[in-house]
């Protein structure tokens, strides 16, 4: 090669070419994600009438207003999976159930299974909640006593 040619002047070993990525946090990344709008409210009533499993999932999707194509994905399913499921070829695996509920943000599948054996579901309560209906009864016990001593303090009491 003769000493003529020598490397072009743009082409440095030296530099680093690449462009330094710009620093964002997590935070910012999560508002790119674009946001559902909430699910609307699951009609009890059209639930039990459903005839499977397979139709409440549908409605569970319809009520979020997502396409079954969409669920696949956040469901951690094979695509081809979820196509057999949504056919009505392969049955919906029962674990999944509490995953359908956060991605569609209903629970008509779930209700659709305990109605389907004869029960009715209501969420847990905390411990909190516990707490609270307690003391109310007891107000309610407390505040019952002092209307009758009251009572029998001026009188009135009949009986």
């Amino acid at each position: 090669m003769p000493s003529s040619m020598s490397k072009p002047s743009f082409i440095s070993q030296r530099e680093d070419c690449q462009r330094r990525s710009t620093s964002s946090t997590d935070v910012a990344q999560l508002e790119l994600i674009p946001s559902r709008k909430p699910s609307a409210a699951v009609d009890k009533d059209h639930v039990r009438r459903l005839p499977s499993l397979r139709r409440a999932i549908n409605y569970s999707l319809s009520l979020a207003d997502m396409d079954p194509k969409e669920a696949y994905g956040p469901l951690d399913m094979d695509k081809a999976i979820w196509s057999r499921i949504v056919n009505g070829g392969m049955s919906f695996p029962a674990d999944s159930l509490p995953k359908l509920k956060s991605v569609t943000g209903n629970e008509a599948a779930i209700y659709w299974l305990a109605t389907a054996c004869g029960y009715d579901i209501r969420p847990l309560r905390t411990e909190l909640e516990e707490q609270l209906e307690a003391e109310r009864a007891r107000a309610t016990e407390l505040e019952r006593q002092n209307v009758l001593m009251r009572e029998l303090l001026t009188g009135r009491r009949n009986g």
